[in-house]
């Protein structure tokens, strides 16, 4: 790059960084901005209010429409995130069979939240041998196909369902891990789990969630950006101007898709506001960026994402 081409140092930190193997982002985000100004028109709050209360029945209905055929599997989670790649040196295979098992201190321990059908955790463990997995969603029919998973043992998997809204503020979540006499959780992943709950639940969830991580421990976080190519369709869409609205608050990049699971779209700034407030926290926060091109009509689609590192330090 040219010194022509180089940002300024206080600005560079916050450049959106391109995905390894993807060419720099070509569409500018003021054409973003422009799109997303279009077609502002606002749920109604009864409409509002139901997206929120059937939350878990949306995603148990996307899950029995797909089964497990939707999410293809993230093989790209231990490459974005060292902290998940596989340590030869840490841990051994232990006991496929007995889940009371002593395990080693260092035994690494993750907690997958929103698991989906295991499209993250099971990638993981076939990389990983020493590998842990407390796993959790809100969906039952989700969290019964990871126990369907031809992969499956509960030597190395605990899932359960769990409801990060609705059950914040009980002990359920810290049960649900004491059903396996496994060592502290090592990493705690977010990963498109914020986007799906409503925007004031943000800091109260992570909260929650930071009462069982230990201090020492990581936390991975990947969500939607503003400006993806999810938001701006539904801005663009045919019938965006009389049908019922998707955008759930003007204050808010919060939206309801087609089949009534919510979708949030982060900013950078965001991201750290949440976790500052949540408090205990600290790491880098960063926009990664995807670009692709249709090789038919020549159309640049940017998909874009919040990425952050953090450690618990409190």
């Amino acid at each position: 790059m040219e010194a022509t081409d180089a940002l300024p140092a206080h600005d560079a930190a916050r450049a959106p960084r391109p995905i390894p193997g993807n060419v720099p982002a070509s569409v500018p985000q003021t054409r973003a901005d422009d799109v997303l100004a279009q077609n502002r028109r606002v749920s109604t709050p009864f409409m509002i209010d139901k997206t929120q209360r059937e939350a878990g029945k949306a995603w148990d209905k996307f899950y029995k429409a797909h089964q497990d055929k939707f999410f293809k599997n993230r093989h790209w989670t231990d490459r974005e995130f060292q902290e998940l790649r596989a340590a030869s040196d840490t841990g051994v295979e232990g006991d496929e069979e007995h889940i009371d098992t002593a395990l080693p201190p260092d035994t690494p321990v993750l907690l997958e939240v929103g698991c989906g059908v295991g499209n993250t955790v099971y990638p993981l463990l076939e990389k990983n041998a020493a590998l842990r997995v407390h796993c959790c969603d809100f969906s039952p029919r989700a969290v019964q196909m990871v126990k369907e998973h031809p992969a499956y043992t509960e030597a190395r998997v605990n899932a359960f369902v769990y409801d990060l809204v609705g059950q914040r503020t009980s002990d359920a979540l810290a049960e649900h891990l004491a059903r396996r006499e496994w060592p502290p959780i090592t990493t705690l992943s977010l990963i498109f789990v914020m986007s799906a709950i409503p925007p004031h639940e943000h800091v109260p969830v992570l909260r929650a969630l930071l009462r069982i991580v230990p201090v020492g421990a990581t936390v991975v976080f990947r969500d939607y950006a503003r400006g993806d190519l999810a938001q701006l369709r539904f801005h663009t869409r045919k019938d965006a101007q009389w049908a019922e609205p998707s955008l759930l608050s003007n204050d808010h990049d919060w939206y309801r898709r087609g089949d009534h699971t919510m979708a949030y779209f982060f900013t950078v700034a965001e991201v750290e506001a949440l976790v500052a407030e949540a408090g205990g926290l600290e790491g880098r926060v960063e926009e990664v960026v995807k670009v692709n091109t249709n090789r038919r009509t020549g159309a640049v689609m940017d998909r874009r994402f919040i990425q952050a590192k953090l450690r618990r330090i409190a």
